[in-house]
């Protein structure tokens, strides 16, 4: 009697980035920035340059979320180092 096959493992998904939402305070409008890598690792504040003009303080938190391949972002970054 033939062994039943294992199916292959599920591919990882396809990586689009992590969001971070904010507020600005300026206008009134929900803001989202878009990070290349997990940026669980450190939740320390960061500096966001703003479209209105302003810098805000952004803070990360731990419940970040994947980014979907159609959602819209405002500002993009490669990590949140680039913004310490």
């Amino acid at each position: 009697m033939p062994q039943p096959r294992r199916s292959k493992k599920a591919a990882e998904p396809e990586d689009f980035g992590w969001l971070i939402s904010f507020s600005c305070k300026n206008d009134g409008t929900l803001r989202r920035l878009k990070v290349d890598t997990d940026p669980a690792s450190d939740t320390r504040p960061v500096e966001v340059p703003c479209p209105c003009g302003e810098t805000h303080r952004v803070t990360v938190s731990p419940y970040r979320r994947r980014r979907s391949p159609d959602e819209a972002f405002d500002l993009e970054v490669g990590s949140l180092d680039e913004l310490r």
